[in-house]
């Protein structure tokens, strides 16, 4: 009989480090990779090479390539996964760059803003199970996108894009992947706040509020030079770029249809608490460039979509900040 061993999606592993790389190619220790965390069952981290062949030059006698050869190696991942409190911290802590601590022990508020350098971006490993066979390192990865979606029920939910150098461990094994937290603390939708207003005064829009989705791009860029070999000689941030999506329910008022036609000054803040844990994402000088009106579940509502363009950097200040509360005492360390 032929038979072989089927390897199931869901018991697959995926490990973190609340660590950063300190150099390009670092293989981080077992003791760096503490967090087992979900991911749905379709995320696959990716190694892609990329061939270079004669097909398209004269001089073979005939039309089909007789040579290729491999020139790069790239890698990737699409991690789309529930947040949790330790999550949103270790997403926006990646994609914006920079952490201020403030707490002498839990609960530690983080202040994430976007780190403005011309050096390499922060990178980390994610260590991967894919099957009982194939389990890697992915080393140099940088998150260059991230979407935060915030629904009336259930967690909110993270999209996250991964960009790396190529680098791989293959078979550089966890002794033990680490257990999954028991009951770990979701951040949950029906928990968020939305706030909307003039600037310095937002108030809460609860419950005309539908949904949001808040997107933060890095644009990741792989640097290869000669000398680089397979591999990108290092990752850096491109020109960013953020967004925010509401959808909010049309009421007796011309509240939204007026902000835009006086053009005001605004803020936007969501906080969301979900028992001891918090998330905050506010935006203090926003101008709509218009409100869509349109059906929502058979009633008005406005789509008010804003990105860098529209989400403005107030003097000596942030386009947005990112506070996030939790039990976690430091992201971004580089061991």
């Amino acid at each position: 009989m032929t038979t072989y061993l089927s390897q199931r999606s869901l018991l697959r592993a995926l490990v973190l480090s609340l660590g950063v790389q300190a150099t390009i190619g670092e293989s981080m220790t077992d003791a760096q990779l503490t967090y087992t965390a979900l991911m749905e069952t379709s995320n696959f981290a990716q190694i892609e090479p990329e061939f270079e062949s004669d097909y398209q030059y004269a001089g073979k006698g005939h039309s089909f390539a007789t040579d290729a050869r491999m020139t790069s190696l790239k890698s990737s991942m699409e991690l789309s996964t529930r947040v949790d409190q330790f999550l949103a911290g270790w997403l926006l802590s990646l994609i914006m760059g920079q952490d201020t601590v403030t707490g002498a022990e839990a609960p530690y508020s983080h202040a994430m803003s976007f780190l403005e350098s011309a050096g390499p971006a922060q990178i980390t490993n994610l260590y991967i199970e894919d099957t009982a066979g194939l389990k890697r390192r992915f080393l140099d990865m940088a998150l260059t996108n991230l979407v935060l979606t915030g629904p009336g029920k259930g967690s909110i939910m993270a999209k996250a894009s991964f960009l790396g150098s190529g680098r791989y461990a293959d078979g550089a094994i966890v002794a033990g992947v680490p257990a999954r937290i028991v009951h770990p603390q979701f951040l949950y939708g029906s928990d968020a706040v939305v706030s909307i207003g003039p600037q310095g005064a937002p108030i809460s829009m609860f419950p005309r509020v539908m949904s949001w989705e808040a997107t933060f791009d890095r644009a990741i860029e792989e640097v290869r030079v000669p000398g680089g070999g397979e591999y990108a000689a290092f990752l850096r941030y491109g020109n960013p770029t953020i967004k925010l999506k509401i959808v909010v329910a049309a009421d007796d008022s011309t509240d939204i249809r007026d902000w835009m036609m006086a053009q005001t000054a605004l803020e936007m803040k969501i906080v969301v608490t979900s028992g001891a844990a918090s998330l905050t994402l506010d935006y203090p000088y926003v101008i709509l460039p218009k409100s869509d009106l349109g059906e929502q579940s058979k009633y008005v509502a406005y789509t008010i979509d804003l990105d860098q363009n529209s989400i403005l950097q107030p003097a000596g200040g942030q386009p947005v900040t990112a506070t996030v509360v939790n039990t976690t005492a430091a992201y971004l360390v580089s061991e």
